[in-house]
């Protein structure tokens, strides 16, 4: 496969921006071999990948098994098995932040959150990087983090791809 280049032009930032910028990526660094053969793990491959997803109803799982992937086998393997791994890891963390609004009131969270304006755009704005070294806490370095870079900055840049807003509540679509 040969590499592709970044075009700065009206396209920058699109979608199919996002999976050029990870296929170059993965030609670019290559598998790790660690996240190379994810089969190993899950026999069942991609369909156990999604499947391992329990929170994707099974239309959705459906659609996604059956769609037609930008990506080769390799990496699309590569993504959904990180994302289940990524997944899997946040889940067990869950415990902590039920914990916190067990001692703490909603109310409490909205009254901190509401007078810490300033602490809660800093956190929700945190460096693009920062968020990459926090995914990879998680020991999520394969393709899947090459997406999510790319994501990162396509989101960073929303403005530019003139998509239309998809919030699902007029908070959502404020923030």
């Amino acid at each position: 496969m040969k590499p592709r280049r970044y075009v700065v032009s009206k396209g920058k930032f699109l979608d199919s921006w996002v999976v050029d910028r990870t296929l170059f990526d993965f030609v670019s660094t290559g598998a790790c071999a660690c996240c190379g053969l994810p089969y190993l793990f899950n026999p069942d491959g991609l369909k156990g990948l999604i499947e391992a997803c329990t929170d994707i109803d099974t239309d959705a799982a459906k659609q996604e098994l059956h769609a037609k992937s930008p990506w080769p086998p390799e990496i699309r393997e590569q993504v959904w098995g990180d994302r289940v791994r990524l997944r899997l890891k946040m889940k067990r963390e869950m415990k902590h932040f039920k914990s916190f609004l067990t001692e703490c009131s909603i109310n409490d969270v909205k009254e901190f959150c509401l007078e810490n304006v300033s602490l809660m755009k800093r956190i929700f704005q945190m460096p693009r990087m920062l968020i990459m070294e926090k995914v990879k806490n998680y020991d999520i370095h394969s393709s899947y983090s090459n997406v999510l870079s790319a994501v990162v900055e396509q989101v960073a840049n929303f403005k530019l791809t003139k998509y239309e807003v998809d919030g699902r509540a007029d908070a959502e679509i404020e923030f």
